[in-house]
């Protein structure tokens, strides 16, 4: 069997899948809880990586990667194809590129601090060439390009992907990751930004908030006047959790899975299911407590709902900008496409 590995190198954690390059099929999954580097967000780990030396920051992120490597049951030395994806600087660090070019905007900075634009364009190169993958001989590393400093190689996935390259219709297309990156395609022209939502939408400024893992809250909806909670298995799979009374959290018909948390899709699946059943009628919920219960002592109170609002609001002005960039009305747009 070939094997080949794809890895997401993602602000909030790494992704990777290991698969049988002969049949396509996937044949395990493993997920970190966390990225590697110090920090919450894709700033923390640009200025982690400047202070303490890009060095250090590679060493991290590469031995997170061997770790997942471990994990997949993969070795190195007869892997034959790994494939990375994640925004500029996560993919930058793994490979050991300097990332100064992207830490300082303004052309007179970079003069002053003599810093060169970096190369960041697709390649197909040994893996052996990247410190720490000495034992990979005889495996091949497939970089996707950075075209933008706020567009990762996952949003230009999603780009690719969604048609958008050859389509005509006014589209715009978002990656609701830690830096909800997004573009807008509009009278021929892609214009590109990215908005500072994930934070809240991850799980990071929600009391009981987490990132996708297992026994994590990923989706709900009302059954009667009641909650059902679906929950993510050790495989990351969606099973029916418990059914609860939202406003005391009794417990109306036990699920198969226990709950830890909920993932930033179950706080926007929460709260849509909640305001069109009148539980939130903004800006409040609408419980006695002012809390809304899930199973297992999760709860979502008012202040999450704050949170997770300037999060859906960011994302709002991002769009918004995207448009008035283009000089077009959002009214104009025809698809959104969405990844995450």
């Amino acid at each position: 069997m070939r094997i080949g590995v794809a890895i997401d190198l993602g602000t909030s954690g790494f992704r990777a899948q290991k698969i049988d390059l002969e049949t396509g099929e996937i044949k395990k999954t493993v997920i970190t809880l966390r990225n590697p580097l110090p920090g919450a967000n894709v700033m923390d780990h640009l200025d982690f990586a400047i202070h303490y030396g890009l060095d250090k920051a590679h060493g991290l992120s590469a031995t997170a990667v061997k770790n997942i490597l471990a994990e997949l049951g993969v070795n190195l030395a007869e892997m034959d194809k790994f494939a990375i994806c994640g925004n500029p600087i996560q993919l930058s660090i793994f490979q050991g590129i300097p990332i100064d070019d992207l830490a300082y905007a303004g052309e007179r900075k970079k003069q002053k601090y003599h810093i060169e634009e970096q190369n960041r364009d697709a390649r197909i190169i040994p893996l052996v060439e990247i410190e720490g993958f000495e034992e990979a001989t005889n495996c091949k590393l497939f970089v996707p390009p950075a075209i933008k400093h706020e567009v990762g190689a996952d949003a230009l996935a999603l780009i690719v992907k969604a048609g958008m390259i050859e389509s005509n219709e006014i589209a715009i297309a978002t990656d609701y990751g830690t830096n909800a990156e997004m573009a807008l395609k509009a009278n021929g022209v892609i214009y590109t930004g990215s908005a500072a939502a994930g934070p809240a939408l991850e799980g990071q400024e929600i009391e009981c908030g987490s990132i996708a893992s297992p026994h994590t809250i990923c989706d709900v909806e009302f059954e009667g006047n009641n909650l059902r909670c679906y929950v993510l298995d050790r495989d990351m799979n969606t099973i029916k959790g418990d059914l609860v009374n939202p406003k005391t959290g009794e417990v109306v018909e036990k699920g198969e899975l226990t709950a830890k948390g909920i993932t930033g899709t179950g706080v926007i699946a929460l709260i849509e299911t909640a305001m069109r059943n009148k539980l939130i009628v903004l800006p409040k919920i609408q419980t006695p407590d002012g809390i809304i219960h899930l199973q297992d002592g999760v709860i979502f109170t008012n202040k999450d709902l704050i949170a997770a609002g300037r999060a859906i609001g960011a994302l709002r002005a991002g769009h918004i900008t995207l448009c008035a960039a283009a000089g077009i009305d959002m009214e104009e747009l025809q698809t959104a496409h969405m990844s995450g």
